[in-house]
């Protein structure tokens, strides 16, 4: 009897599990979904009002109320969870638990009388921000921004780096030419220089020299047409990143119904050993398709075939138990779980 206890408990922990983290589960959950975006808001919506408009009564009541929702579900989470160590690794989780600091701690250390007015406001401005956050988690196709900018990165530090360059040599410029009325120190000038490369140049400066005037009109030609070289390269990789969508959000599937199920890199190496039945390390198309459904994973033939030349890095039809472990987990919860050592032994495993 004890032991259908445990299974019984299990069996309830998983579905709770599944409730929260897949709002398709269920018409409940995804009532339970919309409503937790919906507390987000009012939270944010109070916060600010807060914050703006000081005089009014105090809204950290039904903040407070609010908040409790989504303390609740975060204690929820942490208990029925089928991994505590990935629990806390967890971006999202780590943003639920701050912004229900945020909003609770200005308002104890205020009462309390360790915080004046003046710092409590400068603390609550940053709360609506940290609570938005919450909302990460329900936007899946954000990690498509994420990867147009980690695509873009390569060209951007020399882009950025000629641009300051411009920036230094046209602020150096000003302060030579503009009388000390005008640009009194060259903070002033690298001020006005970068209000004119990123706005259209109105500022409390005007230049009064026929040269400074001149600088400032080829400076504002310039900075127009080379300002959007960084935006295109951004822009393009995105439009990149948006026709791979489809592939990539796959992927982030995969890796969430991997967390979700608690495996960890242990339990992935037991299930490719009894899979790799030549002791090679790696994998067929047929034979990965059998181990999406041992983990718990559903998806097309067509949609898994993608997912599996995501993996095939050497594009022979094989998939690498040290490509399919580093695609599954982050590196940093490798190096957490098999250590340095291991990692490297994967290959010769």
């Amino acid at each position: 009897s004890t032991f259908l206890g445990e299974e019984s408990r299990w069996h309830l922990k998983r579905a709770i599990w599944r409730y929260l983290e897949d709002p398709t589960s269920s018409r409940i959950a995804t009532a339970h979904h919309h409503v937790s975006v919906l507390v987000t808001m009012a939270c944010v919506s109070l916060s600010l009002c807060g914050v703006m408009f000081p005089s009014l009564p105090s809204t950290f009541l039904p903040v407070l109320v609010l908040n409790a929702f989504v303390g609740f579900e975060m204690i929820l989470r942490f208990c029925v969870c089928p991994n505590r160590s990935m629990y806390l690794l967890d971006f999202n989780n780590v943003v639920d638990l701050l912004s229900v600091a945020a909003t609770i701690l200005p308002e104890i250390l205020q009462w309390a009388g360790h915080w004046g007015d003046d710092v409590a406001i400068s603390w609550k401005v940053c709360v609506p921000f940290v609570i938005l956050l919450r909302l990460l988690r329900r936007f899946e196709h954000f990690q498509l921004l994420t990867s147009a900018f980690a695509a873009a990165a390569a060209a951007l530090p020399v882009l950025l780096y000629t641009m300051l360059l411009i920036a230094l040599l046209h602020a150096g410029v000003f302060y030579l030419l503009e009388p000390r009325e005008v640009i009194p120190t060259f903070q002033e000038s690298f001020w006005y220089t970068l209000y004119i490369m990123f706005t259209v140049g109105y500022s409390s400066i005007t230049p009064v020299t026929i040269l400074g005037k001149a600088c400032a009109a080829t400076l504002v030609v310039s900075s127009c047409m080379y300002t959007a070289m960084p935006i295109g390269i951004v822009g393009s990789a995105f439009g990149k990143v948006w026709d791979d969508r489809e592939r990539l959000l796959l992927m982030q599937q995969l890796q969430r119904k991997v967390a979700r199920a608690g495996y960890t890199p242990d339990d992935i190496e037991r299930l490719f050993k009894r899979l790799d039945q030549d002791g090679n390390s790696e994998l067929t198309f047929e034979e990965f398709k059998v181990l999406l459904p041992m983990m718990g994973i559903m998806m097309p033939d067509d949609s898994a075939h993608r997912v599996f030349q995501t993996f095939d890095k050497a594009d022979d039809g094989m998939v690498d138990f040290r490509d399919f472990l580093l695609g599954v987990f982050p590196a940093q919860q490798i190096y957490l779980k098999l250590g340095r050592r291991r990692l490297a032994s994967c290959e010769a495993w």
